[in-house]
């Protein structure tokens, strides 16, 4: 169904600058769901349920409706495409804004990408792929392969369980959880990282920022070998490594493994284990 009807139902001829929202009919979800969302300019937040359909509420702002805004759901079998665009016909003053608010099943695959807009997700029990042009990604609850990535914005995820890569061009980047995989990069700001219990190291974790400082906190029993290093500012270290000069410090922990490669370009480093 195109929204696009249902915005014409509240607004015959036309609303401009004001904010107008509709909900739009249900599809039901067959199986292991999957859920894609793709946006050229939107803020998208994504809640799941114990539910076996997607639902979807629009908000628009500042929008000539319908006839600037299209919004259709669309099922295949077990996955669900949601997709929004926006034709703006005329320059206008007042701030534009379109908003996605979406209920899906907590088990199902949820893949998102913007051009321009934050991602909020809540409690995904399925594997994530997030994408957005500029805009902040939040992510409070997640299992499975996790992607995040945002040409600029900060990154935060907490409670994940799983592989985890998350890379921003400018913003700051702060996760925790229990990691098999962790791969966090950013151009330009701080990294914090907090390794729950259980973690493992499956593959090479990287925690690189170009700069701004670098925070590791490890469990006391994982067994990894870790290299840390900066361009400039010290390195500090609770775990028992080797310190080799100012900036740098590498050793195995717990009978070594694969490698925990910590950089920066510029600012401190801190490695503790909890």
């Amino acid at each position: 169904m195109d929204v696009r009807i249902l915005l014409g139902l509240v607004c015959t001829a036309g609303c401009l600058g004001e904010r107008l929202a509709t909900t739009m009919r249900p599809v039901r979800v067959v199986g292991h769901g999957h859920v894609r969302i793709a946006a050229a300019d939107a803020t998208i937040r994504v809640v799941t349920a114990e539910i076996d359909q997607v639902e979807l509420r629009v908000e628009a702002h500042g929008y000539d409706l319908p006839r600037e805004v299209e919004v259709a759901m669309t099922p295949h079998g077990d996955q669900v495409d949601i997709i929004a665009r926006t034709h703006p016909r005329r320059a206008i003053l007042s701030r534009r804004s379109l908003r996605l608010e979406v209920r899906m099943p907590r088990d199902a695959d949820l893949e998102s990408s913007s051009g321009d807009g934050s991602v909020e997700v809540a409690q995904v029990l399925g594997n994530v792929d997030i994408r957005t042009g500029g805009g902040r990604i939040a992510i409070l609850g997640g299992r499975g392969t996790i992607r995040l990535r945002t040409g600029d914005g900060s990154i935060e995820g907490r409670d994940l369980d799983g592989s985890v890569y998350a890379t921003t061009g400018d913003g700051g980047v702060t996760l925790s959880g229990r990691f098999d995989v962790l791969v966090a990069q950013t151009r330009d700001g701080p990294l914090v990282a907090t390794a729950a219990p259980g973690s493992r190291v499956l593959e090479p974790w990287l925690l690189q920022s170009g700069d701004g400082s670098v925070e590791l906190g490890l469990p006391w029993n994982l067994g990894a070998h870790i290299e840390a290093s900066t361009g400039d500012g010290p390195v500090t270290s609770s775990i028992p490594l080797q310190q080799l000069g100012r900036s740098r410090v590498a050793g195995d922990v717990n009978g070594g493994g694969l490698p925990i490669v910590v950089r920066t370009g510029d600012g401190p480093i801190q490695l503790s284990q909890r």
